[in-house]
């Protein structure tokens, strides 16, 4: 009988070979499952390529047979010090036990970083993927949309919101605004400390403004939003207007401006994700021409 390699492979960061491993797993998956998998290797690959950071926390498991890759795990980690675990497994390869490998050193990591919540990723439509976190302890939290434009209507602004692209002076700004919108409100004891932590990384890494923008009303900051650009598609994300401006309809501004960016790139395809829980950002993007296309949902691990 023919000898079977297993290998489990560890990484900081993803490299050109890892990334195009997974994208041909995630293919075969997505083709099968019909699912979406929120893996996020465009960002990861970039971050390998512009990170400077001192830090060696492992962030990629990847579990090979005969050199092929069958199954695949990622941490990834958007600021207030909050852990999110998404993977996959090839369908031949399920319930022998890979996964939970992969997943038991992903959360011995979590651990050992000391991250105050894991989060655990899986589509709506995903049978496998929810009877698993659930096996694990996984306790549900909440589900974020994946949306789509659909129409683009772009009305004129009634503000002269100014996008300005960010520079490596607003790294600090950046994750000021990062920690208002997107931390975790209940550790309110440890928020200044977090903020001091998230800064120095920002620091460390030019990937997280690359494509940044803050929006300025008058010469004056009151937010900010992210555009990342692919060959025919953009992605909308780390939107956030600052609380002393809210409720004036300057999100919605902000939002427009930012799509009239891309609709000058001649880029039809727009998407976006938006937590369920937040309706009011989930009717901001409706009444602009989004439209729900995908559910994916988030469970605690305690």
């Amino acid at each position: 009988m023919k000898e079977v390699n297993h290998i489990i492979t560890m990484k900081q960061y993803i490299g050109e070979k890892e990334y195009k491993d997974i994208n041909e797993l995630q293919e075969i998956i997505t083709s099968k499952d019909k699912v979406n998998l929120k893996l996020e290797v465009d960002f990861k690959l970039e971050m390998n390529k512009n990170s400077e950071t001192s830090k060696k926390r492992l962030n990629e498991f990847l579990y090979y047979v005969d050199y092929v890759l069958v199954a695949y795990l990622g941490i990834s980690c958007f600021g207030g010090n909050i852990a999110e675990l998404n993977g996959m497994t090839h369908p031949e390869w399920r319930r022998k036990g890979i996964f939970k490998k992969l997943f038991d050193l992903a959360i011995d990591e979590c651990s050992r970083n000391g991250f105050k919540k894991i989060l655990l990723l899986t589509d709506g439509k995903s049978k496998s993927g929810n009877e698993f976190i659930k096996a694990v302890g996984g306790e549900y939290d909440f589900s974020e949309y994946g949306m789509e434009l659909i129409s683009q209507h772009f009305l004129e602004n009634l503000f002269p919101i100014n996008l300005r692209k960010a520079k490596a002076s607003d790294k600090k700004e950046l994750s000021r605004q990062d920690l208002i919108y997107f931390s975790d409100k209940e550790e309110n004891e440890s928020f200044k400390v977090l903020a001091e932590e998230e800064t120095e990384q920002i620091e460390e890494d030019e990937s997280r403004i690359k494509n940044a923008y803050i929006a300025e009303l008058d010469n004056e900051v009151i937010g900010k939003i992210h555009i990342e650009y692919n060959d025919y598609s953009a992605f909308i994300l780390g939107f956030g207007v600052l609380p002393e401006f809210r409720g004036k309809g300057y999100g919605r501004a902000v939002l427009k401006a930012a799509l009239k960016l891309i609709s000058e790139k001649d880029i039809k395809q727009v998407e976006l994700d938006v937590a369920d829980k937040n309706s009011r950002a989930l009717n901001l993007y409706k009444s602009c021409g989004f439209k729900e296309k995908s559910v994916m949902n988030y469970f605690v691990k305690f």
